[in-house]
């Protein structure tokens, strides 16, 4: 400004050119400065329309039942696993029951195998001592040998099934040994993984909640704002009402070259340029102080709303500050893959639970049918014994030994359908400890849903429905927190550029000081009223401002001019803070 008003003065140019070059730059710095800090101001006021969308569109989302529902999900998700080590006790007791029966099939393995051993030592016996007797014949040796071959069968039969209850043992002890595991795992991460996830799911709901608070006063100011805002945009006016009363200054002095004027003896013509100038100064004098009252008054409101706005800068903190919602889904996340886990490891355990199951019952029907074929022999080497026992008879004395063998073997055969029995009722106890029922793998049934499972399911759906929320929310306060920092540097860059008072008020100074200069002492206008009203009836057609009516009526009436009215004319700019900024 300062470097402008240096070059007009030294210019060669008029005192009146010097002037109107002041008024034009004036009027030329308003046209562009008013224009640019209105073009900033719209822009700020559809920056406030987008944040407050922005902001309205998660206050909905926040309000949704999203979070609620998954909040519900989460704890129900939460109770059953914690509820997860029960059917674990349960199998842990199962599998303990059939590795209890598998040690009591060994000890009637073992007491079957001995009466076999004895079977076999007495059939030797027979067929032995019946070679020393003539009588007996080779009949005996034959019925000895047959004797023998079944206790041998029976006891390939028992050695059978000894491998398998083995094998039988051997899947038990594992699986209860993983059952064990499991059970130490479930110790491990229950119940403290199904709080932590109630836990994460509070801290959500409550960042949330905060969000929505910061969001509805955020909100309330932003609407606030952007009422100010339009006020001052509208108030706005002033560099144009400014503008128009400069160039009725112009005009008045462009009257001062009028034809009537000019041809005025130097005098006449000194004197009415006084009166006509003091008329402009009042003009210039009164448009200056309007304009430095009603800018500085705008400029400092706009100041000020600059700074209210930075209170929308919050949301944009608490978006980038810690606590934010993705670190929340992340150790969520990480919790409900725990939980997973442990539900994949549960259901495993199912799984070879029923495999176990299964395998046992199949087992236990193979081991009886087993124990069948030995009982079978068993009756049939009692029939060998019998009938053995009735030759020995026929032969008399000499066949008493063969009898008394006999008599052993029948009574070592019934101990070994004593231990027979006792294995089939612990056969009968491990298949009533296994599945009834064995379900073929090509049968089409629907599958059960585990507890297990259930909870997986929900937690899969709980967290979806979270992350989906918190995306919607993270994305709608991410806009809201650019929305409002591009609003925020927009009013205060139009803070800065209201520097009005320096860019326009010197022109208008310089303009003022170069009119007052050229303003002589005598202002006597008797001789003048017939040039003058006319003159100044034209400048008052010019004006469109009340004010400037008011500043004018005082000159009509020296010079008893009737002024017109302009139909164009505007009321009183000067309004009061409450009228700018409702």
């Amino acid at each position: 400004m300062a470097s402008s008003s240096v070059a007009l003065k030294a210019s060669s140019a008029t005192p009146d050119d010097r002037t109107g070059a002041c008024l034009e730059a004036a009027r030329s710095a308003i046209e562009g400065r008013f224009l640019e800090v209105g073009d900033v101001l719209s822009r700020a006021v559809d920056g406030m329309n987008a944040l407050i969308t922005a902001l309205d569109r998660m206050k909905e989302s926040l309000d949704g039942d999203s979070v609620a529902t998954a909040a519900r999900e989460l704890g129900q998700a939460s109770d059953t696993l914690r509820q997860l080590p029960q059917s674990l006790e349960g199998r842990l007791e199962k599998l303990s029951g059939l590795v209890k029966v598998g040690s009591d099939l060994t000890k009637c393995i073992e007491d079957m195998h001995k009466h076999l051993a004895y079977l076999r030592v007495f059939g030797v016996n027979i067929k032995i001592t019946s070679g020393g007797i003539a009588a007996a014949g080779p009949e005996f040796a034959i019925f000895a040998q047959e004797i023998c071959d079944c206790i041998e069968l029976g006891r390939t039969q028992l050695d059978t099934f000894r491998a398998d209850l083995g094998a039988l043992d051997g899947d038990l002890r594992q699986a209860l040994g993983q059952e064990a595991d499991l059970a130490r795992r479930c110790d491990e991460l229950l119940p403290a993984v199904p709080d932590s996830l109630v836990a994460q799911v509070a801290a959500i709901t409550a960042h949330q909640a905060r969000i929505g608070q910061i969001s509805e006063q955020v909100a309330g100011l932003a609407r606030d704002v952007r009422k100010k805002v339009a006020s001052a945009l509208a108030a706005l006016q002033i560099g144009d009402i400014t503008r128009q009363r400069i160039e009725h200054v112009q005009f008045g002095l462009a009257l001062l070259d009028a034809p009537e004027v000019r041809a005025l003896p130097a005098e006449a013509r000194g004197r009415l340029e006084t009166f006509m100038r003091r008329l402009l100064i009042a003009q210039l004098d009164a448009t200056t102080r309007d304009f430095r009252r009603d800018v500085s008054r705008i400029g400092l409101n706009v100041g000020a709303m600059a700074a209210d706005a930075s209170e929308i800068l919050r949301l944009r903190d608490h978006a980038e500050g810690q606590g934010g919602e993705g670190n929340f889904l992340r150790g969520l996340e990480a919790n409900v893959g725990k939980a997973f886990a442990l539900v994949d490891d549960i259901e495993a355990g199912e799984r070879s639970a029923e495999a176990v199951s299964r395998s046992a019952s199949r087992s236990a029907r193979d081991l009886a049918a087993q124990v069948a074929a030995i009982q079978n022999m068993r009756a049939d080497v009692q029939m060998m014994a019998m009938n053995t026992t009735l030759k020995c008879s026929r032969i008399g004395e000499t066949g008493k030994p063969l009898g008394v063998i006999a008599i052993e073997l029948r009574q070592h055969a019934t101990h070994l359908e004593t231990s027979a029995g006792h294995t089939l009722a612990a056969l009968e106890s491990l298949f009533g400890s296994t599945t009834d029922e064995e379900v073929p793998e090509t049968e089409d049934l629907a599958p059960q849903v585990s507890a297990a499972s259930a909870a997986a399911e929900a937690l899969r759906q709980a967290v979806e429905r979270i992350r989906k929320t918190g995306d919607e929310v993270d994305g709608d306060l991410a806009e809201a927190a650019d929305q409002g920092g591009q609003v925020v540097a927009m009013l205060k860059q139009a803070a800065t550029r209201f520097d009005f008072d320096r860019q326009v008020g010197g022109y208008l100074d310089e303009a003022l000081e170069l009119l007052a200069r050229d303003v002589g002492d005598d202002d006597r206008i008797d001789d003048l009223a017939e040039i003058l009203a006319p003159l100044m009836a034209r400048l008052s057609r010019t004006y469109t401002m009340a004010q400037e009516r008011e500043v004018h009526a005082p000159f009509a009436d020296l010079v008893g001019e009737v002024p017109e009215l302009n139909p164009h004319a505007q009321p009183p700019a000067a309004q009061s803070d409450d009228d700018i900024f409702l």
